[in-house]
């Protein structure tokens, strides 16, 4: 079960809601395609408030493809999976063009 944990900064929980309702809503079908297209049968999103009052994102891909998922989604030509790494990397804040936060390890 690959998964990784993204920081998000209080600020962004508002973009981080609307996100997440245009992948459940609107924008569900194409969600859904490109977790097909990229082998996983299960996308989770957890978010877990800090105590220093920011976030943190707990995210679980499984499936076959999960382990491969960020690194290939990334790499797609796909309109909707562009969006969609596009919106992870201005959510969170990341550097699209850096190294990918690592897999959380399972311990327990």
């Amino acid at each position: 079960m690959p998964g990784m944990i993204a920081p998000l900064a209080a600020d962004k929980v508002g973009d981080w809601e609307t996100w997440i309702a245009e992948l459940s809503g609107p924008r569900k079908a194409e969600f859904d395609d490109m977790n097909t297209r990229h082998g996983l049968t299960e996308h989770r999103a957890y978010l877990q408030p800090m105590p220093d009052g920011s976030y943190s994102v707990l995210v679980i891909h499984e499936g076959p493809g999960g382990d491969g998922f960020m690194a290939n989604a990334m790499s797609s030509d796909n309109e909707f999976d562009r969006w969609f790494m596009e919106s992870v990397a201005t959510i969170h804040e990341l550097d699209p063009s850096g190294p990918l936060p690592p897999l959380a390890e399972r311990r327990l």
